[in-house]
């Protein structure tokens, strides 16, 4: 029942991963995007770690546009300005029927999260494993997100194995 259940988790966060990029306007999925992903289907341990340490979906969601306009804002492009003047016309995201792709950064987490699904000795895909296959990436967005929300990979990443140890007894 544990496989059954898991992989439907995982495969809810990998959904609303998708959904979160088209939001977002991503030609691409990427880490931060997956990372959204977990918060979004709010099930499995991956969400619920990162829920205890305090990390939501509108605090991910913040720090991941501030990263944005910060990205923006050094080459000259102030993203509040460009909303403002573009009024209700500004819209990001993208058509619902539009493929998007896996970009680069999401790829590796997934080969991660199925390198620490076998580290671990599951057989299943948990939210577990791909919130560790994202914190393999140390440069990844979702690392330098969640570190704005003052949560670094190694306190999660115990955080994951404190919870994965209580669900196992």
């Amino acid at each position: 029942m544990r496989l059954i259940r898991s992989v439907d988790r995982t495969r809810r966060c990998v959904e609303a991963a998708f959904e979160e990029a088209r939001m977002l306007g991503h030609d691409s999925v990427g880490d931060e995007d997956l990372l959204l992903g977990i918060l979004c289907a709010e099930e499995g341990i991956g969400a619920e770690a990162l829920s205890s340490l305090g990390v939501t979906l509108e605090d991910a969601r913040e720090e991941s546009e501030k990263m944005l306009s910060d990205a923006l804002s050094s080459i000259g492009i102030f993203l509040e300005e460009v909303r403002r003047e573009a009024g209700d016309a500004f819209d990001m995201s993208l058509p619902g029927d539009r493929r998007i792709p896996y970009g680069p950064p999401a790829k590796e987490a997934l080969v991660g999260a199925r390198i620490e699904m076998r580290r671990l000795g599951d057989n299943y895909l948990g939210t577990e494993h791909v919130l560790l296959g994202i914190l393999r990436n140390e440069d990844g967005t979702a690392v330098r997100m969640l570190a704005g929300m003052g949560v670094s990979p190694e306190t999660l990443e115990d955080r994951v194995f404190e919870l994965r140890g209580r669900a196992a007894s």
